[in-house]
């Protein structure tokens, strides 16, 4: 009798005891989030910036004849030296002053015609409308001369400006077609140096009221060591494609004891003086970068020891280097904020420091 009575009690104890595994599987701890934390602990002063520049000349064209001809003149060599209004080349212009001299010739006999039909009109000998018509002949002719006296004088190429011949693109001799560049001309004499600045930096440039308050200066590789002044000029208000900067430029006169060419790679110092005068800036891992889908805020987690909650910080970015991403504003010394993982986290919530282990 009392073995009947174990036995049902020994099938059921299994089954409780697995009740209450799951009951206490279902009430364990939530699990707090390991995170990968970078420490900010090198603020830079932002009074000096430093941005790669394009040097270029300060005025460039290519020079082409207006009509068609063959090259008759055209002794000039790359690099050569020129001044404004010399002849730089010359077409054959035997046809346009034989046309010249066709003009002259009907313009002469339709002044000579225009002045016996004047004083015949006056003693009203000839119709008013028979001199009319002398005196628009007459002006076509004007006109003619003067097409002609063009037509002659496209036949000569001169110098805008003075400068140096950077490229000559046809040989002398040679039958050049209306617009074909034949000369690329350069004013070496000032130079523009170009940099792109980002959008917080750009924003800046409303609030300098003279040129001072831009401190620039150029260094360029092939002369290490050596800096050379250089001017405020002008800036784009139209972001450059492919980028979130705009251009500036700058102008840089030639030195007297260096030849600087555009095309040289060069690096442009920029005191933004009192745009962000006293002002810091951090390098954060751009990973630590985290924009909100919602309305593109830029922001960064900060995480709060005493608590171990994180906390978004609205943050303004500057330029990308190879050690990080430029953060303006911000961010305090010895902040730490999550480098990794940024958009998994939530508001409020709980993590803790991932310490690295041998062998993990």
């Amino acid at each position: 009798m009392r073995s009947a009575f174990i036995l049902p009690l020994a099938l059921t104890l299994p089954l409780l005891v697995a009740g209450c595994m799951q009951a206490e599987s279902a009430v364990q701890a939530p699990v707090i989030r390991p995170v990968k934390l970078f420490a900010v602990d090198n603020l830079i002063a932002k009074d000096y910036r430093s941005f790669p520049a394009s040097v270029t000349a300060n005025s460039r064209a290519e020079l082409s004849f207006r009509i068609s001809g063959q090259l008759t003149e055209l002794a000039l060599l790359e690099g050569q030296q020129v001044t404004e209004g010399s002849l730089l080349a010359r077409l054959d212009d035997r046809d346009a002053r034989n046309n010249l001299m066709t003009r002259e010739a009907e313009h002469e006999l339709l002044a000579a015609d225009y002045q016996r039909k004047a004083a015949l009109l006056k003693r009203k000998l000839i119709s008013q409308a028979e001199f009319d018509s002398t005196q628009a002949q007459l002006k076509a002719a004007k006109a003619a001369l003067a097409a002609a006296r063009d037509q002659l004088s496209y036949t000569r190429l001169t110098a805008p400006f003075g400068g140096t011949i950077a490229k000559r693109l046809v040989d002398n001799h040679q039958q050049v077609q209306p617009n074909q560049a034949v000369l690329t001309l350069q004013n070496n004499r000032l130079l523009d140096v170009s940099v792109q600045l980002p959008e917080t930096l750009i924003a800046g440039l409303k609030r300098v009221t003279a040129p001072a308050d831009l401190d620039a200066s150029v260094s360029f590789s092939a002369f290490p060591g050596h800096k050379f002044k250089a001017s405020f000029k002008e800036y784009s208000t139209q972001i450059t494609p492919g980028t979130q900067a705009y251009e500036v430029v700058f102008s840089l006169p030639q030195p007297d004891t260096f030849q600087l060419l555009p095309g040289m790679s060069a690096e442009l110092t920029l005191r933004l003086g009192t745009m962000e005068a006293g002002k810091t800036a951090a390098i954060v891992p751009v990973s630590a970068i985290d924009k909100r889908d919602l309305d593109g805020l830029v922001q960064v987690w900060r995480y709060q020891a005493d608590s171990g909650l994180v906390t978004p910080v609205p943050v303004t970015l500057g330029r990308v280097s190879t050690q990080g991403i430029e953060v303006l504003s911000g961010l305090s010394q010895g902040d730490e904020i999550v480098s990794a993982g940024v958009n998994q986290l939530r508001v409020g919530m709980k993590v803790k420091p991932l310490h690295w282990q041998r062998g993990v």
